[in-house]
């Protein structure tokens, strides 16, 4: 009995192991990762890191030669085939919260970083009529060097799109697109699901949905999903980002960024 209990485990541990290496790309490959908040006075939790973290990570991230990239240099890659720097990463940030710019900027700037941030127009418009401060406004947009940060679509209103009919997200993202146009916020066509969000198991409505995107103009789109991306993309309308998370430890992270997470 005990025979086949330990053949079982090892079987398992071989195929878990086989798994893992298949879930994970060979090659060269992107990644992307996903922050939301930077506090300045050392608060933390699933979508905040502190400064002293992010300054920690970026600092690795620099260290082990990865280099940071605009949403431009990919759309010209997925376009056009423009190479890539080695070992490419794409930071993005989302909901474009204030201490985008209070906190994080001033990091990026001393670590010569580049970052990416999607905007959502309902909250940049809460922001005319609110003093928390909780959002960016448009002269915090328009102060960030261009070169270091770029923008991209997050919806109008941040409503999931798995909710949405194809009629409804075509019109969701023309309606962003359209007032951050008026607004004279420049970006590029990339957009990140709210909430990750998206039709996924009925096959006729995730093809819908991916033919949406293309119609709408969107060259990249973003998932969560926590995988590194193989390169060349093969599915550049669901690029997968890893979730960066201000509760878990740095060697998480380090974890998270080489390897992506397995899903079972």
């Amino acid at each position: 009995m005990m025979y086949w209990y330990i053949l079982m485990v090892a079987v398992l541990g071989l195929v878990t192991f086989l798994f893992i290496k298949v879930s994970r790309p060979a090659g060269p490959c992107l990644r992307v990762l996903m922050y939301h908040k930077v506090s300045g006075n050392g608060e933390r939790d699933f979508l905040t890191v502190t400064a002293d973290q992010l300054s920690h990570q970026w600092k690795y991230l620099k260290r082990e030669g990865y280099s940071p990239i605009l949403f431009s240099d990919l759309v010209k890659f997925v376009r056009m085939g423009t190479p890539l720097p080695p070992r490419p990463i794409l930071l993005t940030f989302d909901d474009g919260y204030k201490d985008n710019f209070e906190v994080m900027y001033p990091i990026l700037q001393h670590l010569e970083m580049k970052a990416n941030i999607f905007l959502v127009p309902s909250y940049l418009q809460q922001q005319r009529t609110a003093s928390d401060g909780t959002y960016l406004d448009l002269a915090d947009i328009k102060k960030m060097n261009p070169s270091l940060v770029e923008y991209g679509l997050h919806s109008y209103d941040h409503k999931s799109y798995k909710k949405l009919s194809p009629a409804e997200v075509s019109e969701d993202i023309r309606k962003t697109g359209d007032w951050l146009r008026a607004e004279g916020v420049p970006f590029q066509p990339c957009l990140a699901f709210p909430y990750g969000a998206y039709p996924k198991k009925n096959p006729l409505k995730h093809k819908t949905f991916i033919e949406t995107l293309n119609l709408s103009g969107m060259v990249l789109a973003f998932r969560i999903g926590n995988r590194l991306n193989a390169m060349p993309l093969k599915k550049p309308l669901l690029v997968q980002r890893l979730d960066i998370r201000g509760d878990d430890s740095f060697e998480d992270f380090v974890k998270l960024v080489k390897k992506g997470k397995a899903v079972f």
